[in-house]
């Protein structure tokens, strides 16, 4: 984690959609751009090298072939402009496992976002470097292509996927889920897009339907996350958070939830390691939806 005490000079949204959500007004030691985030992304982040963490001492033994999948990589590093302070992102906190995947995947549809991510990865974790295939590809009408890099036998996988907003198409999901080897996925759902953009997709836009992998989703915000799961549940994933579990969320400074973190695995002991890493988070940042 590195401290930034310099004033954040607050970019506008316009700068960010000019730059692909990066931000160059921050400077990290290693001089490149980040990803401006929000102060309590960095929960996220702690879920998820937790759960990693657990899940990479586990299978060590079990698989030849351990695989990390980042279907949105970003940049690498995150800038916390609630707290001023540099954070590993997603990609960066794999490399620094202390027992490390055999591969990683990492993909981004923007080649400057994933260029960045390439020459920060050498410079932090060179060892690891021939581990790595970096993917300038969408990651919905790609899969398949992306799937193709995953060992179908003796191997198990993580796919993180956490898009801006519902950028990841139920299809999607629905092709990690049929892919022969053990698979468990990290996702982001975000509510916010959901609320905020409610009228737009209730009348054509195709984005939530895509999302939903349906046209009749519910348009009650209470039946969103329940509805989802379910149809994680239809398409063959098992290990899956009741409706009635805690759940991790991400909020804003007056408790309205961002996304949420939605797990599930083909199998239940992946499922056993999530809630492990949700009852090592303080009760406040988790809450029953």
């Amino acid at each position: 984690m590195e401290q930034d005490t310099s004033l954040c000079e607050e970019c506008t949204s316009l700068d960010r959609k000019e730059i692909k959500s990066l931000c160059d007004k921050r400077k990290p030691s290693d001089g490149l751009a980040v990803r401006c985030v929000h102060g309590q992304s960095a929960k996220k982040l702690e879920a998820l090298k937790k759960y990693l963490e657990i899940f990479c001492i586990a299978m060590k033994s079990k698989f030849r072939n351990r695989i990390f999948l980042d279907l949105f990589s970003g940049p690498g590093l995150c800038y916390d402009r609630n707290n001023r302070i540099f954070l590993n992102g997603s990609s960066l906190i794999t490399l620094g496992l202390s027992n490390p995947f055999t591969k990683h995947i990492f993909v981004d549809s923007d080649p400057t976002t994933l260029n960045i991510l390439r020459l920060r990865c050498g410079k932090s974790n060179p060892i690891l470097l021939s581990s790595i295939e970096f993917m300038n590809v969408d990651s919905n009408s790609h899969i398949d292509e992306i799937l193709s890099k995953i060992p179908k036998r003796h191997s198990i996988s993580v796919v993180f996927v956490d898009p801006n907003g519902l950028d990841i198409h139920f299809e999607t999901i629905r092709k990690l889920s049929a892919f022969p080897s053990s698979m468990d996925i990290i996702i982001h759902f975000s509510v916010f897009d959901l609320k905020r953009n409610l009228g737009n997709y209730k009348s054509g836009n195709e984005k939530a339907d895509k999302f939903f992998g349906c046209h009749n989703w519910p348009r009650n915000s209470d039946e969103w996350l329940p509805f989802y799961r379910k149809q994680l549940a239809n398409i063959g994933f098992s290990g899956i958070e009741g409706d009635n579990e805690l759940i991790i969320s991400i909020k804003t400074s007056t408790d309205a939830p961002i996304y949420h973190l939605i797990y599930a695995s083909k199998h239940l002991r992946g499922l056993e390691f999530w809630r492990k890493v949700k009852k090592s988070i303080e009760l406040p940042d988790l809450f029953p939806y």
